[in-house]
């Protein structure tokens, strides 16, 4: 495993998705939360966990990529291995998220099939994040 790669892939992976649930969860999902409103922390409770929220993000991400290293094939575009584990990363964690919530919380439809979709974006932007910086050297 490259460590360099891993550390930058690990860290851009983080900002895309930062970037990403900032823009998912304050104006794509935001009609369907307050369908459920009832369900979520009061705003400035939610606002004192974020640290906790982005802790474990940074984390995952490095998760995330070094999973992609240990598999790494090298073959082809970076970006299309990156989009491929992204896919099938995105399905094992995203679908499983998604349906047990649902079958446990009183979420609406719209909202499992809406946290389902921007997941499975997050998922494959990351991947191609992580496809176009540990690739081959060249």
């Amino acid at each position: 495993m490259n460590k360099k790669r891993w550390v930058l892939a690990s860290l851009a992976v983080f900002v895309a998705v930062m970037v990403l649930e900032f823009i998912f969860n304050n104006y794509c999902l935001k009609a369907a939360y307050m369908e459920v409103a009832h369900l979520w922390r009061p705003e400035a409770e939610m606002m004192k966990l974020m640290p906790l929220y982005w802790a474990a993000t940074f984390v995952v991400s490095f998760i995330f990529v070094y999973i992609y290293a240990k598999g790494y094939e090298g073959k082809g575009c970076g970006i299309c291995e990156g989009l491929r584990f992204g896919l099938w990363f995105g399905l094992f964690v995203n679908l499983s998220m998604v349906a047990i919530t649902y079958a446990t919380m009183p979420i609406t439809v719209r909202l499992a099939r809406d946290w389902f979709v921007t997941g499975m974006t997050e998922y494959l932007i990351a991947g191609a994040v992580v496809g176009m910086i540990y690739k081959k050297n060249v």
